[in-house]
């Protein structure tokens, strides 16, 4: 991912010229009736949108532990906002997806463990609204997802999973050549799959596959492009080492991009931050849980990821 780039696409859209231009060019692709008057009436709104998303993040990454997770969630959906009107140029079209599109259960007060808690996915609300908008996500495996399994996708927080857990969640998509992926023969025992149907399910899951073929202890891919998105819905970019993973859960073989998965544990965090005073100042001010180390390593990465996701999103609608 090339983070200048990134970089470059916040700092010009903070121009009003640069910000209408890039609306147009957005709603052109889009076949927009009205595409100079929706231009110039949402270039403030993308503005303000990035403006104050950045303003959260950089207000979060200051701000004690015990009140990062709000600022976060806030700044992601600032951000995300900005980048639903480049897709959206009616957004919100009604009251319905200004929601959060998301519930937390009722929690015990006792044995409580934010690994084992769970959010549901709502029908109706912005979550549902960006899965369905930005990323084309329209039915889940399930309503009901863990904390556990959420942060298990992520790639980055394998060495922690690795350490409690002695197995890996991840696995490199090693570049051999820009066209050329070798993974580990050994995510067929993962998956309990033969050869012939891993390639039968990775070749639907990413269409640009050419072939697959076994190689020793390894799994060759070839591609038709190279694979150059971080916002791929089964293909997790690990920003730390700079490759593409593959999870070795195959029940996380589902379109879940993930933006979706931060957006899940960070409106969790922040309901526990604002409602659940008492044991969020536990956790923070003790060491009786293994939580908190997730948490941690969750709020260290999600406060530098989202903003390059986000950003790379806006990025492509240059293109």
């Amino acid at each position: 991912m090339k983070i200048h780039n990134i970089q470059s696409i916040y700092l010009q859209l903070q121009s009003a010229p640069y910000a209408q231009s890039y609306l147009s060019h957005c709603y052109k692709k889009l076949q927009y009736q009205d595409i100079e008057r929706k231009s110039f009436e949402n270039t403030y709104r993308l503005i303000y949108y990035l403006e104050h998303g950045q303003t959260y993040y950089e207000q979060g990454k200051q701000a004690p532990l015990a009140i990062q997770p709000v600022l976060f969630f806030y700044g992601m959906g600032q951000l995300l906002k900005a980048l639903l009107i480049s897709k959206r140029p009616d957004y919100p079209e009604t009251t319905s997806i200004l929601a959060h599109g998301v519930t937390t259960r009722k929690r015990k007060k006792q044995q409580y463990s934010f690994l084992q808690d769970e959010v549901k996915i709502q029908h109706k609300g912005l979550f549902s609204y960006l899965a369905k908008h930005l990323f084309h996500v329209e039915q889940y495996t399930t309503e009901k997802y863990s904390m556990n399994d959420l942060l298990s996708r992520l790639p980055e927080l394998n060495p922690i999973y690795t350490l409690s857990s002695q197995k890996q969640n991840h696995i490199f998509m090693e570049p051999l050549d820009p066209l050329l992926l070798q993974i580990p023969e050994a995510i067929l025992d993962d998956y309990n799959w033969t050869f012939s149907y891993f390639t039968h399910s990775i070749q639907k899951k990413h269409h640009h596959i050419s072939q697959t073929v076994q190689h020793g202890n390894n799994i060759h891919i070839s591609l038709e492009r190279p694979l150059d998105n971080p916002n791929h819905p089964y293909f997790y970019y690990d920003s730390y080492e700079d490759k593409y993973t593959l999870s070795t859960n195959r029940h996380h073989l589902e379109p879940f991009p993930e933006i979706l998965t931060h957006y899940l544990i960070l409106y969790n965090l922040s309901m526990i931050c604002r409602y659940e005073t008492e044991w969020w100042g536990d956790q923070i001010h003790s060491f009786s849980s293994e939580d908190l180390v997730y948490i941690k390593a969750f709020l260290k990465l999600t406060q530098q990821k989202i903003p390059l996701l986000i950003g790379h999103a806006l990025l492509e609608q240059t293109k």
